[in-house]
């Protein structure tokens, strides 16, 4: 529920300065002196909820609200009030937690309406502080003076009061609508009743009339039975046709769609098979050119490492069979060379001269075998390049002859083409289609002509026949179908040369017609013709673009081929140019090995000196023996090195010689696997060629097909063309029924009832309409009648249920508000009981409501015979009772105690503390006792005819 959170008053009667007054829940008490301005706060809470009557302000005009001015203070321009409401529980429907109302009133009266700042018409506020539940005028509101006016008023006003705490006006509203309602229906039934007398005279005349013309109509609805039965039999003759035809271009047309599809399969097959033979070729030349080639390469240099390693071991296992002989032979020498060194010593002193000579040859001859050593190594690896120049030959000679191959393959499929490149064929094809398109677009307009043509043929026919019919049916009618008039001579012979004109014009249609048809199907014939012929052309060039990009994907296999080609040769020629310095580095072992040799014949001719040189001789031979004896031991290091060394390279020869043979396998393998995959690009080029033709035959018979339904839609159209024509003539006898047998039978019928048709004499059409107009206008209004006579009894029923309501609950606040207000007055009088009673307990709303005070039991006082105390408490009594039936948000009230002494100021206290406990109450009073109960204290003073305001929370 929401509650008045703060007013704000400015220029307001003695408010003059911005007045802020914040309000709380509960008891808002408002004390001051007389005359210090405390109801003013009321008559603002008034002014700014849309009060328009200034004098329920204690005004006289609206510029008497402004402040008027002081001895210290300027007269106010203009006065305004701001409410501010709380809306937590969304009491207005906004979504604010707060909803401001302003109200600013200037001199001349002009008020202005805010809403939260934005500015609103009165009837805008009006409307949303109904919704809320507020009302400017509510019995919430008590002002100064106001409390013994419930008592003083007249009784029917108190019963009204009653109405409104009960909610009963609308069914006052309903009850008022009501009667108008019934009043426009009792006026209209008169006015229709009236009429209606009229029309039941005027109609009985019709009936004799309307008697014969229905015994006319009778037979020539017969006749006209029996000729659309005719026509019906036609039709379903005809649409017979219509269907078998439809059935047979059914028929075709999912053949038709039958061999599209095979050919739409067909193809994206040959798509997918164009996709499979471009990825093969890619992947073919990036495999060649690349993977191919480093295995290969990978080959050749295993091949030459494994044969270098070969050479190394056989030059190791020489040396090792050397050095064993030489281990051997020294071995051998040494004891020799101990015997032959003691007998010198014996001999001769210069051996040691000897010795020193020998070891200087030994020395320059172990230099010369570290040069035979370098020699061996160099011979290795050129062993090992001539091997590298001999793959790479081979290499370099299949590429060539691979070459040759496809150079020959394209020489083959060169000379079957028509056109030297594919852009050229794709020009010819585009051309091609335009063509084809163009006569496509001639040939269905046409066929639309063709079709057009026979509907008009068709439709020709149908004239002169129904032309021809009129001529012969006219001679034996006497009433015309048409104006239903007697038939004269002179109407006969206008019709005949109607019918003739008719047939004439018909006729000349008819010959245009068939001519511009037979040209119009011999140009059709010929552009489909041209149109076969192309499209022949077409498949011819799909073909050749097949074997253009067969010849391109050659042509990139030459270029990746001749790549490799020269690739090969710049690494043949690197290769040679090793080759060659290695050769003559090599060249000087000849003279190696002379000098070898020349060494060790001068180390045996020092070794044999004679006497003379004996001492050399010993000297050397001790050296010798000494070197020796080194050389042995360092051959037997050497040849243990050697040994692993042959070791070594042989498991290195293994391990080459199997990584070898795998990769030549990988080499065999993937040769195969490009030969399969050429051949299966070749197969797939050639799948692709055989459904490309299949495509092209297939398409011609898709045309082929195209064809026979175009001729068969003309047949249709042609058949349509005669149905639509009798249809036409038997929409002259729309919504006739249709009569059952067969065609000899309904000939029959249609004779006698025509014969029996001129046997009937004059006759008026027209009362048949005449009658049914009267009739339908008759029973309109009839009905008429009977709805309103039907509205009243329920406007009737409608009104005595409203009265019911409106008693019903004006008796259940009635006897509310009675226990209320008999219950309030026991607890602030004790001189008796109160009670309200009916005038017209009969008729309630026809009398007032009065006030009964009870003192004793057969003593009863009228309330006007009161003090003004007693008239007071009699009226918060009430007051209070209203409030409970149906509380308000707020409620103010003015001085309400004035008329009252201290004992019943301090039950009046009681009473409100009873009823405050709910709700926000805004009292202006003097009483202490009221006071002492308040949540929030406002002292109102007055200086210098200003009011100020000081609040106090209790």
């Amino acid at each position: 529920m929401t509650h008045i959170k703060k007013l704000v008053i400015q220029g307001f009667k003695s408010f003059a300065p911005k007045t802020e007054i914040n309000f709380d829940t509960g008891i808002n008490v408002i004390v001051g002196p007389n005359g210090s301005g405390k109801s003013n706060i009321s008559d603002a809470l008034c002014f700014v909820l849309g009060r328009l009557s200034i004098k329920s302000m204690r005004a006289a005009k609206a510029k008497n609200l402004l402040f008027m001015g002081s001895k210290y203070a300027k007269p106010a321009k203009e006065a305004s009030v701001e409410i501010v409401f709380d809306n937590a529980n969304n009491t207005f429907n906004m979504e604010h937690p707060e909803v401001s109302l302003k109200r600013i009133v200037r001199h001349n009266g002009q008020s202005i309406y805010k809403l939260n700042d934005e500015t609103r018409t009165r009837g805008e506020i009006m409307e949303i502080l109904a919704h809320a539940g507020i009302d400017p005028y509510g019995y919430n509101l008590v002002l100064q003076g106001q409390i013994q006016s419930i008592v003083k008023t007249h009784p029917e006003e108190r019963r009204k009061i009653i109405e409104e705490v009960a909610g009963i006006s609308i069914y006052e509203m309903r009850k008022e609508k009501s009667l108008k309602e019934l009043e426009k229906t009792d006026q209209r039934l008169k006015e229709i009743s009236t009429i209606l007398r009229e029309r039941t005279s005027f109609m009985r005349n019709l009936e004799k009339e309307r008697a014969q013309a229905l015994r006319y109509k009778e037979f020539e609805t017969t006749i006209s039975r029996c000729k659309v039965s005719i026509l019906s039999r036609k039709i379903q003759d005809k649409d017979k046709e219509v269907q078998s035809t439809k059935k047979s271009i059914e028929e075709k047309i999912a053949q038709k769609d039958k061999k599209k599809s095979i050919s739409e399969k067909m193809q994206e097959e040959i798509e997918k098979n164009q996709e499979e033979i471009t990825r093969i070729t890619k992947h073919v030349q990036r495999s060649t050119g690349v993977e191919q080639e480093s295995l290969r390469t990978q080959i050749s240099n295993l091949k030459a490492e494994t044969e270098g390693l070969r050479v190394r071991k056989e030059s190791y296992e020489n040396r090792r069979d050397e050095i064993e002989r030489r281990i051997q032979e020294m071995e051998k020498s040494i004891p020799e060379n101990k015997m032959e060194i003691e007998e010198l010593r014996k001999e001769s002193p210069l051996v040691a001269q000897k010795q020193n000579e020998l070891q200087k040859k030994k020395k320059e001859l172990q230099e010369l075998e570290e040069e035979k050593k370098k020699i061996y190594s160099l011979k290795t690896e050129l062993s090992s390049i001539k091997e590298r120049i001999k793959d790479k030959e081979n290499h370099l000679a299949g590429i060539a002859s691979q070459s040759d191959s496809i150079i020959k393959r394209i020489e083959e499929i060169s000379g079957e083409l028509n056109f030297e490149n594919i852009e050229l064929c794709k020009k010819e094809l585009s051309k091609l289609k335009s063509q084809i398109s163009k006569i496509t677009s001639e040939i269905t307009l046409l066929s639309e002509k063709e079709l057009s043509l026979s509907k008009q043929i068709s439709s020709a026919e149908t004239t002169i026949l129904h032309a021809e019919k009129m001529k012969f049916q006219i001679e034996g009618i006497d009433i015309c179908p048409l104006c239903q008039n007697k038939m004269t001579e002179s109407h006969r012979s206008h019709v005949h040369t109607d019918s003739e004109t008719k047939i004439s014009e018909a006729k000349k249609i008819l010959d245009d017609c068939a001519n511009a048809l037979t040209n119009t199907i011999e140009k059709r014939n010929a552009l489909q013709s041209e149109l076969a012929s192309l499209n022949s052309k077409i498949s011819k060039i799909d073909s050749e673009m097949i074997t253009h990009n067969i010849i391109s994907d050659k042509k990139s296999q030459i270029k990746a081929l001749l790549e490799q080609e020269g690739q090969l040769k710049q690494d043949i020629k690197v290769i040679t140019s090793r080759r060659d310095s290695l050769q003559a580095q090599t060249s000087d072992t000849s003279r190696i090995d002379e000098k070898y040799s020349s060494k060790i014949m001068e180390i045996e001719e020092i070794s044999s000196r004679t006497e003379e040189d004996l001492d050399r001789t010993l000297m050397f031979k001790e050296r010798e023996l000494e070197k020796i004896t080194e050389v042995v031991k360092l051959s037997k290091r050497d040849l243990s090195e050697i040994d692993e060394d042959i070791r070594e390279i042989y498991e290195t020869i293994e391990n080459k010689a199997e990584i070898l043979e795998k990769k030549e396998i990988e080499d065999k393998e993937l040769s195969e696997k490009f030969k399969q995959m050429f051949a299966q690009r070749d197969k797939l080029q050639e799948f692709v060629q055989d459904k490309s033709y299949e495509l092209s035959n297939l398409q011609n018979e898709i045309r082929q097909i195209e064809d026979q339904i175009n001729f068969l839609n003309i047949g249709n159209a042609r058949l349509s063309a005669e149905k639509e024509a009798l249809e036409m003539e038997i929409g002259e006898f729309s919504g006739i029924e249709i009569i059952k047998g067969n065609m000899e039978f309904l000939e029959d019928r249609l004779k006698k009832a025509q014969e029996a048709f001129r046997s009937i004499g004059p006759i008026n059409m027209r009362a048949l309409e005449v009658y049914e107009n009267v009739k339908e206008e008759y029973d309109k209004i009839y009905e008429k009648v009977q709805v309103l006579e039907s509205e009243k009894s329920q406007i009737l029923k409608i009104i005595e249920e409203i009265d019911n309501k409106k008693k019903k609950t004006f008796m259940k606040t009635f006897k509310g508000l009675n226990e209320l207000f008999s219950t309030n007055f026991s607890k602030l009088s004790t001189k008796g009981q109160a009670f309200l009673e009916l005038e017209d307990k009969e008729n309630i709303f026809d009398g007032g409501v009065n006030i009964v005070v009870k003192l004793a039991k057969t003593k009863y006082f009228d309330v006007t015979s009161l003090s003004g105390g007693e008239q007071t408490l009699i009226a918060i009594s009430l007051l209070f009772a209203i409030q409970e039936y149906r509380p308000y948000h707020f409620y103010v009230l003015d001085e309400i105690d004035a008329a009252l002494d201290k004992r019943n100021s301090e039950r009046l206290s009681a009473l409100l503390r009873k009823y405050m406990t709910n709700g926000q109450y805004i009292v202006v009073t003097h009483n202490d006792a009221l006071i002492m109960d308040s949540n929030i204290l406002y002292g109102v003073s007055m200086h210098d005819g200003i009011s100020k305001i000081l609040g106090l929370k209790i």
